[in-house]
């Protein structure tokens, strides 16, 4: 049975058309904003009293991003970004094996890979450095949570990265009445195995073998 969100949020962003439609169909926005987020961001100053983004390390420069977040932040307003520790990259077996060993017979990873170390995450930062881009545009954290563990990483690397294009490629085959029934099935079983996973990952990892952090911030 479908139930209406609790919360609407005021505005949601991005630079894929296809995303915002995908996510009109689920009420939790009122509008939508078809834009660059290396870009000056299209919202007057003081305009929302809470942001989210799990983007910033996909953008160019994140120092400006921050900068921009803090622009349209209200006075105490707040911030929640996900971000990712130095060691996310040695989570990858493609870099790790051949980008950063150089062993050669490894090259086939990129077929795992697919573009994800080397064009889409382009900034990965220690805590440290993270926190001073942070501070420096004006942002204080009131709150910092290790999470998604180098086992969950490496389950979702090695698992739906590869053959998710052809997937995708042959469920555009499939009439939709049969689509949707199969979609539900894959859903089913998706939730039955993540979900233990996600529950389980402070398990299968100290705090150091974090690879990502869960920033909460305010504006001064």
């Amino acid at each position: 049975m479908e139930k209406k969100a609790d919360h609407v949020i005021d505005a949601g962003m991005d630079f894929k058309g296809n995303l915002l439609r995908k996510a009109e169909k689920l009420g939790l926005y009122r509008r939508f904003i078809n834009a660059d987020a290396n870009e000056i961001l299209p919202f007057e100053d003081e305009s929302f009293q809470s942001v989210f983004s799990n983007i910033i390390y996909w953008l160019d420069d994140p120092e400006k991003v921050f900068k921009e977040i803090y622009r349209i932040l209200r006075h105490d307003g707040t911030c929640c970004v996900m971000l990712p520790d130095i060691t996310f990259l040695e989570t990858s077996f493609y870099y790790s094996l051949y980008e950063k060993a150089g062993l050669k017979q490894f090259e086939f990873l990129r077929l795992i890979d697919r573009g994800r170390i080397t064009e889409n995450i382009k900034v990965v930062k220690s805590y440290a450095e993270w926190k001073n881009i942070i501070e420096n545009a004006g942002l204080e954290i009131q709150d910092c949570i290790p999470h998604l563990s180098k086992t969950l990483l490496r389950i979702w690397d090695i698992g739906l990265r590869p053959i998710f294009p052809m997937l995708k490629k042959m469920t555009a085959q499939i009439e939709k009445n049969s689509l949707m029934e199969i979609k539900k099935e894959w859903i089913d079983l998706f939730l039955k195995i993540g979900y233990p996973i996600i529950e389980n990952d402070r398990m299968l990892a100290h705090d150091s073998e974090f690879c990502f952090f869960c920033f909460i911030l305010r504006k001064k």
